[in-house]
């Protein structure tokens, strides 16, 4: 394997390490935060928003961090403060300090991961696709596992499931610490008549395919179980399938995107995803298989959604900066999806429940088309030489 072989593989493995416990929280929620503090269900979304909130807190930070540390000390010290924060979280504290203590450990997961899919910015950007693709895999997996790891161990440890996190950070740090030269930062390969592309609209993508991811991980799953009456057993497996091809296809995808350029994968990538969001709507008229048929077109498609923005983004050629803003962006979308479907339910309460669903996928259908029309356009240029655009 060649020497930027392995540097790849080597960062794809810390991606997947870092977004471990990430996956461990969302679903420890009930016995973690309110049994724990008896609080309310609306008080653990809060919960989770925190770490949203964290994101956005310390995204300025990072300029200041790229410019004195290198990338494997600012990994390892991140992840050690993450570490301490989640040994915290597990202690005897009261529920207002863990929502400050939730805020930190938001913000070091954002550090952590916005250094690393930065330092793949560096090498050949013809090839960017195939660092891209396997990066977007190991976040999609590095979920998957946590998810599930943090169902069983949930049901055993309650809130020491924080201590199972705690300790993959602790793991990460180790990691990125002894990593010698192998996650060294490395000049981009920039050719003189190389274009670069818009910023803004790479952070208008992440915020709409959070948005929409939001929709689809609550507003989805309530849908399918309490309105078409499946029940949790078989809304699981099906929710997973599209965890799984999302992950599946996202190597492919970017790969493909280094030969046909990541704006006509985006561009695909959108409209199949909506597509298959808004054949949802039909759910109650449709058979079993049709349902699932569209889930399945939906993680087809959205495959292509992750590593088409990296790459598109990386082209300014900051490295954790460009990959922290659109982390920010994503957490921004995904707290305004949460927010905008929960405010939908609330303003058609007189409505149906099933109808007031059908409508909440129909204007989050066209409002993520309208949203992504304006970005891609703005990069319908993408492929001319042009002067550097930094804005």
């Amino acid at each position: 394997m060649k020497a930027s072989g392995k540097r790849t593989l080597a960062i794809t493995l810390l991606i997947g390490l870092a977004t471990l416990p990430d996956g461990m929280v969302p679903i420890a929620l009930n016995a973690a935060v309110v049994e724990r503090w008896d609080v309310s269900i609306e008080s653990a979304h809060w919960f989770t928003a925190a770490a949203l909130l964290g994101a956005l807190v310390l995204f300025p930070s990072l300029g200041l961090i790229q410019r004195r540390w290198n990338s494997g000390a600012s990994i390892a010290v991140a992840s050690l403060i993450n570490a301490a924060l989640l040994c915290a979280l597990a202690s005897p504290i009261p529920f207002w300090l863990a929502m400050i203590l939730r805020v930190g450990t938001g913000g070091m997961d954002m550090i952590t991961l916005a250094i690393l899919l930065g330092l793949l910015e560096s090498g050949d950007l013809g090839r960017s696709g195939h660092r891209f693709g396997p990066a977007t895999l190991a976040i999609m997996l590095g979920l998957a596992i946590g998810f599930t790891a943090g169902g069983i161990l949930s049901q055993f440890l309650r809130e020491s499931i924080f201590l199972v996190g705690a300790a993959f950070s602790i793991l990460l740090a180790v990691s990125a610490g002894c990593s010698g030269g192998v996650i060294r930062d490395e000049p981009m390969d920039l050719k003189p008549s190389v274009e670069s592309v818009r910023y803004w609209p790479t952070l208008l993508f992440s915020f709409g395919d959070r948005a929409l991811s939001a929709v689809v991980t609550v507003s989805v799953t309530l849908y399918l179980v309490t309105e078409i009456s499946l029940t949790e057993t078989l809304v699981g497996p099906i929710m997973a399938m599209i965890i799984l091809l999302l992950a599946i296809g996202a190597w492919p995808a970017g790969i493909l995107a280094d030969h046909i350029g990541p704006l006509p994968v985006r561009i695909t990538a959108v409209v199949g995803y909506a597509a298959g969001f808004a054949m949802l709507a039909a759910a109650p008229w449709l058979p079993l298989w049709l349902i699932i048929f569209s889930l399945g077109v939906m993680g087809f498609f959205g495959a292509g959604l992750a590593p088409s923005m990296y790459m598109l983004a990386a082209r300014r050629g900051r490295g954790a900066i460009d990959m922290g803003g659109i982390h920010a962006a994503g957490n921004a979308g995904y707290l305004a999806g949460l927010l905008a479907a929960g405010g939908l339910l609330v303003l058609s309460d007189e409505m149906p429940a099933l109808r007031a669903y059908q409508l909440i996928f129909l204007i989050f259908t066209t409002l993520y088309l309208l949203m992504n029309l304006p970005a891609i356009a703005a990069m319908a240029g993408w492929r001319v030489p042009r002067p550097i655009i930094d804005n």
